[in-house]
């Protein structure tokens, strides 16, 4: 998912909504902070953390060309996101 595509559609959501990444089932990690790499924006996900909330992640976004790809910092390489749901009132990326 590139960031500009994310951020159209997320633009009519609450921005007060939690960001969470959901690596299985029943499952959800807070995402913790955001980093470019190598021209990739990698989100990073803990599991005991406050979470960014979107209007957060539009903040520390805002000045990153809307072509960059989404991921998920994972071991040993990151995974490219495809897509985000709601759930819970919280925004669950998968």
């Amino acid at each position: 998912m590139r960031l500009i595509d994310f951020n159209l559609s997320t633009a009519d959501l609450q921005q007060t909504l939690p960001l969470y990444w959901e690596p299985t089932t029943n499952q959800a990690w807070p995402i913790q902070s955001v980093t470019l790499v190598d021209h990739q924006l990698v989100l990073v996900a803990a599991k005991s953390v406050t979470p960014l909330t979107l209007d957060q992640f539009n903040a520390r976004t805002r000045q990153i060309d809307g072509q960059t790809q989404l991921y998920i910092q994972t071991t040993p390489h990151p995974l490219r996101l495809f897509g985000y749901r709601l759930s819970q009132q919280r925004l669950l990326f998968g």
